[in-house]
């Protein structure tokens, strides 16, 4: 008896059915919400970069103006109010940078236990979906193995004596 390769041949079980996992749209939205919390805690590192080299700048420049004072020679009251004033400024905004810099790492890290908590929810799917479908295929095994066990004991014909 010829076989055409591709089908099933007619003494194997077709049993065997697809997992489906019930939760799997929970999971698909879980999946997303991991992938949205990513995305955000990734826009919250560049924003803190974007500060980091901010705050960076005006610590240069502060240091420069500093410099810039102290090397004047001959400097009259106006200029030194000026430079004074400037470098207040300065200060002022390094303050204020720092501020931000604290603010945004404090937002860098809810957006990381943000990420942890989606990434967990999510795992947890993931098991429960790993170990549902070995339990489904355990079963599928089972069953399969007992319709050969059945098919044997009806092909079975002893020997008459």
């Amino acid at each position: 008896m010829l076989f055409v390769s591709g089908l099933e041949e007619p003494w194997l079980p077709s049993m065997r059915k697809r997992f489906n996992f019930n939760l799997q749209k929970v999971l698909d939205y879980r999946m997303s919400l991991e992938e949205k919390a990513q995305l955000d805690l990734a826009r919250s590192r560049k924003k803190y970069q974007g500060q980091v080299q901010v705050v960076d700048r005006i610590n240069k420049e502060l240091k420069l103006a500093k410099q810039e004072l102290s090397k004047k020679e001959n400097i009259n009251q106006q200029s030194i109010w000026l430079w004074n004033k400037y470098i207040q400024r300065l200060n002022f905004d390094s303050r204020l940078a720092d501020l931000r810099l604290k603010e945004l790492a404090r937002e860098v890290n809810a957006r990381r236990q943000e990420l942890l908590e989606k990434s967990r929810d999510k795992k947890i799917l993931e098991k429960l979906k790993v170990n549902q479908k070995i339990k489904f295929e355990h079963e599928q095994e089972k069953a399969e193995q007992k319709e050969f066990d059945e098919m044997a004991v009806v092909r079975f014909k002893p020997e008459t004596v």
